[in-house]
């Protein structure tokens, strides 16, 4: 299954759990649940443009065939979902990308401290919903000129603040069932990180 299809699962799975968040909690809420779900917002705060998808597919071309150059420290971080384009990269997908931004979908991808000169990254994706977020955790890594990100989820952790109210691990798949990411471009001063995923669509991250 491919990452944006997760974050919307975990979406459904907050909707269908509110009744009994506010259980747990005894109803009080000091966050708002919905977060700015504007694109334009989130571009101006950090000073970047999207490219068009001309320029996606321009840089898309380029990095099959040329490679991207890009390596693991230059993805270290953690990524917002800002924009999801369908598979063609004829137009972007407007409630697809709303959604993501209202639920403040993210990526992380880390590096393994304690072992020098590791190639595997911590895989940490999440959605936010006031106090409350789910989030599916795991392992993957950079292969290849393009270069492509394979990895595998197999951890999912309900969350009010900090406190963990669920954890259950998933079943990991054969390799050849791994999702993966095809990585395109890092643009805007390494704000602006573009790639596709497994289920064919184009996704923007805005580096948090």
């Amino acid at each position: 299954m491919n990452i944006s299809k997760f974050l919307l699962i975990d979406a459904v799975l907050v909707i269908a759990a509110i009744p009994l968040l506010f259980f747990v909690s005894g109803g009080k809420r000091k966050s708002p649940l919905l977060r700015s779900s504007s694109k334009e917002e989130f571009l101006r705060k950090a000073s970047c443009k999207l490219p068009d998808k001309e320029k996606l597919r321009e840089l898309e071309k380029f990095a099959i065939k040329q490679g991207s150059g890009i390596e693991l420290d230059s993805i270290i971080g953690i990524w917002k979902f800002i924009s999801i384009w369908k598979k063609d990269i004829d137009e972007e997908d407007p409630v697809f990308s709303s959604l993501l931004r209202v639920f403040s979908a993210k990526i992380e991808f880390k590096k393994d401290l304690f072992i020098e000169n590791s190639t595997e990254l911590f895989v940490i994706a999440s959605i936010q919903f006031g106090m409350f977020s789910i989030g599916f955790s795991g392992t993957g890594y950079l292969k290849g000129k393009q270069p492509s990100l394979p990895f595998c989820l197999n951890l999912i952790e309900l969350k009010s603040g900090s406190n963990i109210l669920l954890r259950r691990s998933l079943k990991a798949p054969e390799d050849k069932e791994k999702s993966f990411f095809a990585i395109i471009a890092l643009e805007e001063n390494d704000k602006l990180l573009s790639a596709r995923g497994q289920g064919g669509e184009v996704v923007i991250w805005l580096k948090d």
